[in-house]
């Protein structure tokens, strides 16, 4: 889910409307600026939000550690021509790119900034080309062989590029050259710093020769006189990647780790939303922002807007996902009606939405399953579900509940084999093994594709209380 902007056929008209609601002319720009605003903020905030500007140590967060890390790591490689290495390991939007970027802008003098994507260079050969076309772009040379021969332009060859102005080409190394531009990068007259974003997938390279030539560089880099420093900088999300590198890689990395984190608290991860809506935005209409602020004020303290919060929090800790309905001039002003619209809109909608029109017995096999898993046995049999089931009976019946003269118990049923049946159908139930020749279909071993959650709903759907009594002893 991420902010929806779209674009207002009305801006620049007045409008008659009620004027609590509906916007002048002007502030319909005003309303243009923030969405504006608010989308950069967003980019932003799971950095702005953790890393304090007064250095109070007391406050300092896990980003604001690896940023500091970072920072010093960096200055090593600029300031005294170190080779460093370190990987940059945090969830989706955690600030990963963020604390790089900001220290990577702190230091005393502008490095050779080379960044990759394992989503975008999925080959060593596009990597390699990528790095020297972006050092070409920032040295103001091609980093030719030092023979001088040049590379014919050729359609074919994807190191030959003219995008530096419309009349000369640059012509780029071809791959034979790949460990001599790397061995190169010490001696450019300024540091380089190599972001590889996804990092992982780098590490699913064949022989991985690309982190080998780059950390086997870094790893050789002394400081001496007319070498400069090198830091290659990975990012990834996931947390086992060191373990995917061959040996020979991994003893040319440095092992150094640095961490971010999202936000921890649902209170904090509001308030981090809420700073990114009432970002500033620069407008000359000084009604505007009183105006915003004290909307997105009462919006967020609406308890459907809380609880929509609250399951989006469940789902993922990315404070970017935090969803503000469409904006126009005629309704300029978040609503908890069109928020829950727009989750609807953005969420997957439930793979098992029938669960609530379900019959008794096979609301009994789904409560049975969970009983099984809370027992420890993820896989199940319906012989060992029905078994459950008549257990409960038993139990209901030894001690009868009425209420106004009827009973509540356990109710007996003849058809739960076909209600299996159909759950399987439905893929609810999903057979975790080929079944053996001569097994009943009664023993075969099947395994529950929904949670708790959703059971619950449509034991609740159903209404009746001997069911949910029987489900709640399953906590």
């Amino acid at each position: 889910m991420e902010v929806t902007s779209i674009e207002s056929p009305h801006r620049g008209k007045h409008f008659t409307a009620s004027p609590s609601r509906d916007l002048s002319a002007d502030l319909g720009s005003c309303l243009e600026a923030q969405k504006k605003a608010t989308l950069k903020a967003l980019h932003e905030i799971s950095v702005l939000s953790q890393i304090p500007d007064d250095g109070d140590e007391a406050q300092q967060s896990t980003n604001a550690v690896a940023y500091e890390q970072l920072r010093n790591l960096l200055k090593g490689t600029v300031e005294r021509g170190e080779g460093n290495s370190c990987l940059v390991v945090g969830p989706k939007g955690s600030g990963k790119t963020q604390v790089i970027e900001r220290a990577i802008s702190s230091l005393s003098q502008p490095p050779v900034v080379i960044r990759l994507s394992g989503h975008a260079q999925t080959t060593d050969k596009l990597a390699i080309r990528e790095i020297a076309w972006q050092l070409a772009v920032q040295t103001g040379h091609s980093l030719l062989p030092s023979d001088g021969d040049d590379v014919a332009a050729d359609d074919e060859n994807p190191f030959v590029e003219s995008k530096l102005d419309s009349d000369t080409a640059v012509a780029l190394p071809p791959p034979s050259h790949l460990l001599a531009l790397i061995a190169m990068l010490p001696t450019l007259a300024r540091p380089t710093v190599i972001v590889l974003d996804a990092f992982d997938l780098f590490a699913l390279h064949a022989r991985q020769s690309l982190l080998y030539c780059l950390l086997d560089t870094v790893q050789s880099c002394r400081a001496v006189a007319g070498n400069k420093g090198i830091a290659v900088i990975g990012v990834t999300t996931r947390v086992e990647t060191v373990n995917m590198l061959e040996k020979r890689v991994k003893s040319r990395f440095s092992g150094r780790i640095l961490r971010t984190a999202a936000h921890t608290k649902f209170d904090g991860w509001v308030q981090a939303a809420k700073e990114a809506l009432c970002a500033h935005a620069h407008v000359e209409n000084e009604e505007w922002s009183g105006r915003w602020k004290e909307a997105v004020a009462n919006f967020l303290q609406e308890e459907q807007v809380l609880g929509l919060l609250r399951e989006t929090y469940s789902l993922t800790k990315d404070v970017r996902v935090s969803t503000i309905p469409t904006l126009k001039p005629s309704s300029p002003y978040p609503s908890a009606s069109a928020f829950a619209s727009a989750v609807a809109k953005q969420r997957a909608p439930p793979r098992f939405s029938f669960l609530t029109s379900l019959t008794y017995p096979s609301i009994c096999l789904l409560i049975g399953a969970m009983h099984a898993r809370t027992s420890g046995h993820e896989t199940f049999t319906f012989e060992m579900l029905h078994e459950a089931f008549r257990d409960q009976v038993r139990v209901s019946l030894s001690a009868p509940v009425t209420v106004d003269g009827g009973g509540i118990g356990m109710v007996r049923c003849k058809t739960y084999l076909q209600a299996f049946e159909k759950l399987v159908a439905l893929k609810v139930f999903v057979a975790t093994a080929p079944t053996a020749v001569g097994t009943g279909r009664e023993f075969a071993k099947y395994r529950c594709d929904i949670d708790r959650t959703e059971v619950k709903n449509a034991v609740e759907t159903l209404g009746q209380l001997n069911l949910k009594k029987w489900l709640n002893k399953a906590n």
